[in-house]
């Protein structure tokens, strides 16, 4: 964990959205090492809500204490940033907003993703949401589409290629699925900063769309699905194209901001 942390700041990453594991799974234990680990000084977190059973009555009270921490994410001059991969009852956003005000005095800036503009907007009303954005496939033609429906935090994809799964069962990812929903692209490095550049240039033509100021890039560590920035292995050591790219691009990009 520590040695990803690293990886991430040398990205030039700002924060980490962790889908949501409850305690227990077994899935959660990344989240854990993050929370724990000293090095997480520079690399800011939020959740993705909406991915896994969620207690109200547990784990509400313990991510809003967490909403008051440093480490956690906020936009909009200190409102915690919160995702929904799938829709959660109304009045758990409302008991969740609740706690959040008595644990550091804001309501969280919440963005209900959707695998369509129409989708995401209406998903957004249902809950109480704030914003739309999208999980994964990218949004590079579709943020002025998203836009227009609602205020946005535009998505950027860095692959999708679920085929492992072929080999590699997993319950949640059904085999028949496989074929549907396969795209099979990867992006270079050069894709992957040319795709980071036109969401920045875009987010800054429309700030009034994009309030937050923030994107989401799918993913870090999905390996198994094809979207990835954290190194993989190979026999000469760790790939690290894609986060030296971006640290050369976005290092430059600042420097030339002044920022």
């Amino acid at each position: 964990m520590d040695t990803e942390i690293g990886y991430a700041i040398h990205a030039g990453i700002d924060y980490w959205a962790f889908d949501w594991y409850p305690p227990g799974s077994g899935m959660e234990l990344a989240r854990n090492f993050y929370l724990t680990s000293a090095k997480r000084q520079g690399l800011k977190w939020c959740v993705v809500l909406g991915t896994n059973p969620f207690d109200m009555n547990r784990d509400a009270p313990w991510l809003a204490a967490g909403f008051a921490k440093p480490e956690y994410q906020k936009v909009l001059d200190g409102r915690p940033l919160v995702y929904l991969f799938t829709p959660i009852a109304r009045k758990d956003l409302a008991v969740l907003r609740d706690l959040s005000m008595k644990s550091c005095g804001k309501s969280p800036y919440v963005a209900m993703m959707g695998w369509t503009a129409a989708e995401a907007a209406q998903a957004c009303e249902t809950v109480g949401a704030d914003a739309v954005s999208m999980y994964a496939g990218g949004m590079e033609k579709s943020w002025s589409d998203y836009s227009k429906l609602k205020e946005i935090i535009p998505n950027v994809g860095t692959g999708w290629d679920p085929t492992l799964f072929r080999d590699t069962h997993v319950a949640w990812y059904p085999r028949e699925n496989i074929e549907k929903d396969f795209v099979g692209w990867s992006a270079t490095p050069k894709q992957l900063v040319a795709s980071m550049e036109s969401v920045f240039v875009w987010t800054r033509a429309n700030p009034g769309k994009v309030p937050a100021n923030t994107i989401l890039v799918y993913t870090w560590n999905e390996h198994s699905e094809g979207g990835w920035l954290c190194p993989t292995f190979t026999p000469q050591g760790p790939n690290t194209e894609r986060i030296d790219a971006l640290h050369e691009r976005l290092t430059g990009w600042n420097t030339v901001r002044g920022k």
